[in-house]
Parts: C-alpha cells; sequence; structure tokens
C-alpha cells in the first residue's frame, strides 16, 4: 500500500478491512477541524483580480436526532463507554451542543482508528487549546492514560493581537501509541548558548552552539503564513517542517504513514520526502487532485499514474451519475482532476458563477533573445454535466478575455463535444514551442482515461506566480 488517495468520510475507510488492514499503519498524523466555528475557504486570483473563493469545510457542529443514537451506542459499548461519558459531560457543561457534536464526531473515528495502527505505531492529533483537553480524555479512554507519550507545544508568531488576553499563538499535538514497543527516534537541534532554548539557522561569530535533543515544545518552526514560499492557499495550512519532524521521530524509511484528514497533502510531501509509503484521506473530491498535484510537483519521478485515487468517478456511468445526483460535487471532482487551483464560486450557491468553474495555473514558456522566460498564466474551467448550448461555449470566450486569461476548456460528456468544436473560437495562443486554442473541449471519457488537455507540458508545474528566466536547452 503506497501513495493512495481516498476521497471519502475517514470513518467509512478505517472500517473498510480490504482499504486498512489491521496493524497495517506505522503512523497516523491528523488534523482534523478544532471546532474553531468558523468557515474556511480557498483564495483565488487572477491577474490581480479577486475571485469568489471555494468553501474548503465548514468547521461548525450541530448536535442533531442521529447524534443521540450514536451517543447510546457508544454508552452501551463497554470499550466505548468512557468516550460516551466525556460527551455528556460536554453536553452539561455547555450551553449549546457544538463541542458535543464535534466530540462524538472525533470519538468515533479516533475508536475506529486504533484497528488499523501497528503495536508500533504512534498517532499524533493536532489540534489548538478550544478542545484540546476534552480530546486528550478521549484519547486516553481508547489507547490507555499508560500510552500517552507527549502534549507537544507549537509556538509560532503570526499577526493578530488582543487586549483582553495574550494572543493566542500555539497548537497541540497530543502524541499516543499503542503499547510500550511504540517507535521513537531521539532527535536533535542547535541551540545557541547565548540565547537559550533559541534555535539558528546559521552559526554566528563568537556565539557558542550545541546540539540538544528536542523537546516538547516546538517553537522553531515557523507558521505558514501569506508570504510563506510553501503557501497553497489552502486554510490551516501546516509547514512541511513540522510534519517531516513528526514521522522522522516516530517512523523509519519505509514506514506507512496515514493522514485522514489530509487536506493539501502536507503530511503525504514529508513522507515522500522522507522515504515513508503513505496513504491520504479527504472528504473532499477536489482535495484529491489538489494533492496528487502537489506530490507531482515536488517529485518530478512520479507520474499521475503512481498516485492512485479513489472515490471519484472511475467510468462514464458513474460521473454521469455523479452529474446527476449533485452536480456540485461533480465540478468540484473534475475541476481537482483537472489540478485547478481553486474555483470560483462556493458550489451550491444561488446566482450565476462568471462563466468559470475552475481556474488552472499555467507556467508559460517563452523564448526572449537567448533566455527562456516562464510567466503565469491562467485557464479558465467550465463543467458541464448535461446538455452544452452554443451560448455556452461562446460566452466561454467572452469569459477568458474579459478575465484576462489565456485559455479556456469546457469539459462535457462526449456526445456533447460536436457543440464544442462547432461553437468555439478558432483563436490560437503559442508558448515557446507549440500554438494552442484558445478555447477547447475536453470529455469527460477522456478525463477518465486519463488523458491531458491541449496545454504545455508545464501544466500542473507551480511557479508561484512569479517570472524567472529559465536556461534551457
Amino acid at each position: 500500500m503506497n501513495r493512495i488517495l481516498y476521497a471519502a468520510d475517514c470513518l467509512d475507510v478505517f472500517n473498510d478491512p480490504d482499504k486498512l488492514p489491521d496493524a497495517s499503519v506505522d503512523l497516523i498524523y491528523l488534523d482534523p477541524p478544532f471546532n474553531s466555528s468558523s468557515r474556511y475557504s480557498l483564495p483565488l486570483k487572477i491577474r490581480g483580480r479577486s475571485l469568489k473563493p471555494v468553501e474548503a469545510f465548514v468547521d461548525a457542529w450541530r448536535w442533531s436526532a442521529g447524534d443521540d443514537v450514536r451517543l447510546r451506542a457508544l454508552e452501551q459499548n463497554r470499550q466505548t463507554r468512557p468516550l460516551a461519558s466525556v460527551i455528556m459531560f460536554a453536553l452539561q457543561v455547555e450551553r449549546s451542543s457544538s463541542l458535543a457534536a464535534y466530540l462524538l464526531n472525533m470519538a468515533t473515528r479516533l475508536h475506529a482508528m486504533k484497528r488499523v495502527l501497528k503495536e508500533t505505531g504512534s498517532v499524533y492529533l493536532h489540534c489548538d487549546p478550544t478542545a484540546s483537553h476534552y480530546l486528550k480524555l478521549l484519547l486516553d479512554g481508547i489507547f490507555g492514560p499508560e500510552n500517552f507519550r507527549n502534549e507537544i507545544v507549537w509556538g509560532y508568531r503570526t499577526g493578530g493581537l488582543s487586549k483582553k488576553r495574550f494572543p493566542r499563538k500555539h497548537d497541540v499535538l497530543l502524541c499516543y501509541g499503542i503499547s510500550s514497543a511504540t517507535k521513537h527516534n531521539p532527535l536533535t537541534e542547535r541551540i545557541c548558548y547565548d540565547k537559550p532554548f533559541f534555535t539558528t539557522e546559521q552559526d554566528e561569530a563568537g556565539r557558542h552552539f550545541a546540539d540538544v535533543y528536542v523537546r516538547d515544545v516546538w517553537d522553531d518552526i515557523k507558521a505558514v503564513i501569506n508570504v510563506s514560499n510553501e503557501r497553497l492557499g489552502y486554510p490551516t495550512q501546516k509547514p512541511l517542517a513540522l510534519l517531516e519532524r513528526v514521522i522522522q521521530a516516530s517512523t523509519d524509511e519505509g514506514d506507512l504513514v496515514l493522514d485522514p484528514f489530509c487536506g493539501c497533502g502536507t503530511t503525504l510531501h514529508a513522507a515522500e520526502k522522507q522515504g515513508r509509503k503513505w496513504i491520504g484521506i479527504d472528504i473532499s473530491k477536489f482535495s484529491t487532485g489538489l494533492v496528487r498535484r502537489r506530490v507531482i510537483d515536488n517529485f518530478r519521478y512520479l507520474n499521475r499514474d503512481d498516485i492512485f485515487i479513489h472515490g471519484t468517478p472511475e467510468s462514464v456511468a458513474e460521473a454521469r451519475a455523479l452529474a446527476q445526483e449533485d452536480k456540485f460535487e461533480f465540478e468540484k471532482w473534475v475541476c481537482g482532476a483537472l489540478e485547478a487551483s481553486g474555483m470560483y464560486k462556493n458550489p451550491g450557491d444561488k446566482g450565476a458563477d462568471g462563466g468559470v468553474d475552475g481556474v488552472v495555473e499555467l507556467p508559460v514558456i517563452r523564448q526572449s533573445g537567448s533566455k527562456f522566460i516562464s510567466e503565469t498564466e491562467y485557464v479558465i474551467i467550465q463543467v458541464k454535466g448535461g446538455q452544452v448550448a452554443p451560448d455556452a461555449v461562446k460566452a466561454l470566450s467572452e469569459t477568458v478575455r474579459r478575465l484576462g486569461a489565456i485559455a479556456g476548456i469546457l469539459v462535457c460528456f462526449a456526445d456533447q463535444m460536436s457543440t464544442v468544436e462547432n461553437q468555439r473560437s478558432q483563436d490560437l495562443w503559442s508558448d515557446a514551442y507549440k500554438q494552442y486554442p484558445v478555447i477547447q473541449g475536453f470529455s469527460i471519457e477522456d478525463l477518465i482515461s486519463g488523458e491531458r488537455p491541449n496545454l504545455p507540458p508545464t501544466w500542473g508545474l507551480r511557479h508561484g506566480g512569479k517570472t524567472s528566466a529559465l536556461d534551457l536547452p
């Protein structure tokens, strides 16, 4: 098992031994919602123009009638009765029931993941002080307090101040094993004797340094902010260095790392970099495409066929069924599969989308004298799960022009492609090597079979929106 992505609820994957056999995973790192009562979105810009972002997830919880049934099931099971006690306590102390709903959601998933962990394995639960004390009680009830390893404090400096309290600038990683055989590799860090407890990236003249064991307070790893080089725009993105440290401490090369809330794929990126196997799960069909794009961008020895995605349509019939059942999930799947940077609006919101379902960043290489220059351009994606009207094809040309994009792709089923071909603009654009259509159709059938749109080979590469000179042969 390696390089697998599931577009699914992680609970369903945990409960399927065919997907995750017993005692098969060496490390589980999870960065789930924090019960922050926030709505997180993917920001999106094109040519300096801010577009309405796609909603990534809603971190707000409500108690439902079905939750009463699930809570009783926990209470009636001797193994999960302690978890039910924590949730019932939360129901008593909080006026609203959002905390209890969140804890119930987490309890069922934390309990289910224990089955897949090896005797030498570890679990790192990333959270913040909003509910970390409750989550620790749940973990005690599942893994046993004797298997608690660390409460790691990750401190960081970001914007935001408060006159009513000290600024809240730390997260918590709760680390548990499953037995006394839990694997741990001691790590060291370099500190400056003249400034105790502060690390430095390079030696300074006249200073004294020493290598010491890494403590349970990690204040040397910077958070991902707007100007960070590794920033992808995904909400709550964690720094690569943080996950590298977790993986180095609790696994060896060739071990299997699992992230059941993988988001934009930082854990999987770190695992691949450290020579570990990995599996990622995310409920968003859009995220799986984002993760695959990130991994391929950073490890050029991999291609799309090396990363296996499950939970998205694998046949034309399944694609048609998704389009009829939920056209917005259909749009998200297509945009993710085409490795779009984001989507124009929250799927499901009322109102027109301006002719844009997704946007692809495209580094375009052009020749300037003896140099090759890479400039970031944008390609508009429009998705149609049903009939394609002639006016829709013509309107895409106007959308491309209005937003200053370089091209537009209309994605539809093959039986609608004749309309696209008959109505599309015949204009072309070029890079240093070839010409491409400004407007093109791309069929769902080709998408499923692994074909690519007619775009330069730089499609899928990220240049961070920068312009750079490249010395190419």
